[in-house]
Order: structure tokens, then sequence, then C-alpha cells
């Protein structure tokens, strides 16, 4: 633990600012069913009430408490980013093991089907994948997952030939050792590049799951920052009276937030 605080210690003043943002973000998501003040789906509040000490955000159209909705999106965002940036990452960085190490024609296969996937713009085949299957909270990680992994494998692979060559991993193939013993040989050196991979997907699976929620894609039932953003920008009065600072900013800032604080705190290391 004193190595941790010592490594963190040595971060720019930046990166310790974004740490403490995430751990603020990872914090809310844990407590929020604890301090929100309503159900997220409570619509039993009269309609646009402007914010106050009952509604500190005010409520939407339907009679939603705002706040309540800023905040189960924080546990929503959150988690899903956890699951879909580790999943992604350590999809990738397996495949790109099992390239490395047994080389020929797996590797070949691995690496083409890989290039097919950069062929077409990830978002646009998440969204595809998302429509056709069932809209629910599994699929949408799946498809973010599925498709988001090919960055973090040409990456791997690169590294992981390099490290196959080393004299460490030399000896214990000659040793007759199977890829578990080079994956444990090699998991200390892969462990900072896979952290870093982590940080970058989990960002990535902010910006897909947004994105999707925003269209419409996705959990139906999940009250998400992207639908709150999107039921802002549908109000026809959303300028007027300033409504859109309770309204549309909050959910907006919440998302830049974590988006810029993930890419900065791995900026210039991959």
């Amino acid at each position: 633990m004193s190595d941790l605080w010592a490594k963190i210690g040595k971060l720019p003043p930046y990166k310790r600012l974004c740490l403490l943002v995430l751990a603020a973000y990872l914090a809310i998501a844990l407590l929020a069913p604890a301090v929100m003040p309503y159900s997220a789906r409570d619509f039993s509040h009269p309609p646009l009430v402007p914010p106050s000490s009952k509604h500190l955000l005010g409520t939407d159209e339907l009679g939603h408490d705002i706040f309540s909705l800023l905040l189960n999106g924080f546990r929503f965002t959150v988690f899903t980013a956890l699951i879909a940036g580790f999943l992604s990452a350590t999809l990738g960085t397996a495949l790109a093991f099992i390239s490395a190490y047994c080389g020929g024609a797996i590797d070949t296969a691995l690496h083409f089907f890989a290039s097919l996937f950069l062929m077409v713009p990830e978002l646009i085949v998440i969204m595809f994948i998302a429509v056709f299957a069932r809209p629910n909270l599994k699929n949408t990680i799946l498809a973010i997952v599925f498709f988001s992994w090919v960055r973090v494998y040409q990456i791997m692979r690169a590294k992981l030939q390099d490290c196959l060559g080393n004299n460490r991993v030399v000896y214990i193939l000659s040793l007759k050792g199977n890829i578990l013993d080079v994956a444990r040989a090699l998991f200390l050196d892969i462990l900072p590049i896979w952290s870093s991979f982590f940080v970058l997907q989990c960002n990535k699976a902010v910006m897909y799951e947004t994105t999707l929620a925003y269209f419409g894609i996705g959990d139906p039932l999940a009250k998400t920052w992207g639908k709150l953003i999107k039921a802002a920008m549908d109000y026809p009065n959303l300028y007027y009276d300033a409504v859109f600072l309770w309204y549309l900013v909050p959910p907006l800032v919440a998302v830049l937030g974590l988006v810029v604080s993930l890419a900065l705190l791995v900026s210039g290391e991959v």
C-alpha cells in the first residue's frame, strides 16, 4: 500500500486531481441508492418545477426529480464503464497474447480478424448490434466489449512479441514451460499497459453508452445521463427562463467530467 501511495505522489498534480475526481464518481455511484431523495422511477411530482430545497435540480416534464435521475446516472454509467472497460481490455490482451505466443496461422487469422474490425467505425457497428439485440444492459455491454478490443489487441500484440524474446521467457520455454507459465512470467510486464488500456476502454464505454442512450438504443428502463440529455434537448422551452442550467447542464458536466478525467489520467502513456 505504501508503494501505491508513493507512485500516486509522483504523479503530476493534474493526474492526482483526476484520481480524486474519479474516486468521487465511484463514491457517488456506490452511495447513490442511499442518497437519492426519490426513486428514479418516481414521476409523481409537479412537472418542470424549478430548483428548490425539495428538488435540488427541479423536475422534468414528466415529474421526475432531476437530481435523483442524475445520481442514478452516476450509478449506471460508472458501473457500465468499469465492466465494459475491464472486459474489453482483458479480451484484447488475451487475444494479443494468444496471437504472439502461437504465431503462424493463428496469429495471421487473429490479425486479419482485427483488421476487419478497423474497416468499420466502432460506434456504427455497436449501434447496429444494439438495435437488433434485446435492449438490455447486458447486451449493451457485450456490444461495446466485442467491438472495442481491437486497439488493445494491436498494441498489446506488438508489446508481447517483444517480451516473448527476452531471456526469461526463452528460459521458461527451454524448460518446456507451457502457455500459462509464460503468461505468469509476463504478467507484471504487461500489467501497467493493461491498466492504461483499462482506463481508456472505460472512457470509450462512457462515450458509447451515453451516445446509445441519447439515440434511444439500449435498455429502455435505464435512467441514464444520455437519456436525461436527450430529454432536455427535446424540451422546446429549454432555453427559456434558464431551464437549461438545471435540466441540461448537470448531466453534460457529469459526462464531460468523467470522460476528461479518464483521458487525462492516461495521457502520454499509450
